[in-house]
């Protein structure tokens, strides 16, 4: 069968799968106003972070245990650009395919949650969500949304908990 265009053939095709698997990433979530983290204007293309790290260590588990100032200010610049961001056609398309096709997964290198807020339920998310926050000392956690509503203001790094401090 030949088709007009690509997006007819991709149209084809998943009308006659029988299980789908959709594997997105920073470009999906572009059309939402979040910056892409490496690539053509990406928030960290080609850049070290002011310390000299590649932004990959700077957020690593490594140089979360050994310097955690430095990971959440990097956590907090990507929170900063991505506060009150909301999925897009883009996510919402593939949880329509997911509605009437339910062996749909999608798996996603995205922490913003926006396939979930979608309405996504077969998800793998293979760098966890974003959402939540939970203290490593004690059993307090928090929204991100709630420690990003003062992101405009200079808060001290990393944020300290307020049940055990």
């Amino acid at each position: 069968m030949t088709h007009s265009t690509p997006l007819a053939a991709a149209q084809d095709l998943i009308k006659s799968a029988n299980s789908i698997l959709f594997i997105t990433g920073a470009g999906l979530s572009a059309d939402s106003g979040l910056p892409t983290y490496r690539g053509v204007g990406g928030l960290y293309e080609g850049q070290r972070t002011d310390e000299g790290y590649a932004i990959e260590t700077a957020l690593s588990a490594s140089m979360f245990k050994h310097r955690p100032e430095i990971t959440w200010k990097y956590l907090w610049q990507i929170g900063s650009a991505c506060y009150q961001a909301r999925f897009n056609q883009g996510h919402a398309i593939i949880a329509d395919i997911e509605k009437n096709k339910p062996n749909t997964w999608v798996l996603t290198q995205n922490i913003d949650g926006f396939h979930h807020q979608a309405g996504s339920k077969n998800l793998i998310e293979i760098h966890g969500r974003g959402e939540r926050l939970y203290c490593v000392a004690c059993d307090f956690e928090s929204t991100a949304e709630q420690l990003l509503a003062n992101y405009q203001q200079t808060i001290s790094l990393p944020p300290h908990c307020p049940q055990c401090g």
